[in-house]
């Protein structure tokens, strides 16, 4: 099987299972529910929607790479199929060596109430094909494991999850001046998304248009596992609406999380000129 563009390439195939504690459907939710993906895949830094049309949309993702040494960003055309327990997906542009990536992910439900996951990828690549089909199998792997202890967990994708927002408005300033300052206060970075060092450690930071900005430390403050930061800006009445909100995970001391990611909300709207 060949798929044309611009040379012929062959087409590599890569599957994995997991069997996991937990019921199909909502395995399914988790993993195509994209806007937690950030709870549910640590390294994902941040998702967005970009359209949705039925059971089809087209999801952007911003992620860490593997290694811890910079930032991976890539677009999913999705079908989602809720009855049938199935998603296929196809991936805009290519990364790396790999210019085409495709396939299908299933959840089958099993007698003792637990389910079974089971991905197929297609891929093209530009490279050794048994190297990359070992890199989408470890990546692969990584993602079953985690999909698996998240799901099978009663309280990581629900009572670990705290979220705070609050919204104000900054009068006389527009959208544009809101949205440059929120930059120079953070740091410096080229182009929508940034990874470096902002002096107290490595952090993402990332534009999409001109209404969105998130920040995620990679070491969060402790005792939060996990600590994203995001600004969303509207157009409002004499000036600028800005909503901030906090995601954090906690495995313990849950109320000093919440009471972080409050006086975290406070602080992004006052560094976006709110009073």
């Amino acid at each position: 099987m060949t798929v044309s563009a611009g040379t012929e390439r062959q087409v590599h195939h890569t599957r994995a299972t997991v069997d996991i504690d937990a019921p199909a459907d909502s395995v399914y939710r988790a993993l195509t529910g994209v806007a937690d993906w950030p709870v549910l895949y640590p390294w994902i830094a941040h998702t967005e929607v970009l359209g949705r049309e039925g059971a089809d949309d087209e999801v952007k993702f911003w992620a860490v790479r593997p290694d811890g040494t910079g930032l991976r960003v890539w677009t999913s055309k999705r079908t989602l199929d809720p009855r049938a327990l199935r998603m296929v997906f196809e991936q805009r542009g290519s990364v790396g060596p790999i210019r085409q990536l495709g396939g299908t992910w299933d959840f089958v439900s099993r007698p003792d109430g637990g389910c079974r996951v089971e991905s197929g990828h297609w891929f093209t690549t530009d490279a050794d094909p048994a190297g990359t089909a070992g890199e989408l199998d470890r990546h692969g792997s990584l993602q079953m494991r985690t999909l698996k202890s998240q799901t099978e967990s009663a309280t990581a994708l629900t009572t670990d999850v705290i979220r705070a927002e609050s919204a104000a408005h900054v009068a006389g300033r527009s959208l544009a001046e809101v949205r440059g300052r929120l930059l120079a206060a953070l740091p410096a970075g080229d182009g929508d998304a940034w990874f470096g060092d902002t002096g107290t450690g490595s952090a993402v930071q990332i534009a999409h248009g001109d209404a969105v900005l998130v920040q995620k430390p990679l070491s969060p403050p402790a005792p939060a596992r996990l600590y994203r930061t995001r600004w969303r800006l509207a157009e409002d009445a004499g000036g600028v609406r800005v909503t901030a909100d906090v995601l954090a995970v906690a495995t313990d001391e849950h109320a000093r999380v919440r009471r972080l990611a409050e006086a975290g909300v406070r602080d992004a709207l006052t560094l976006a000129g709110a009073r």
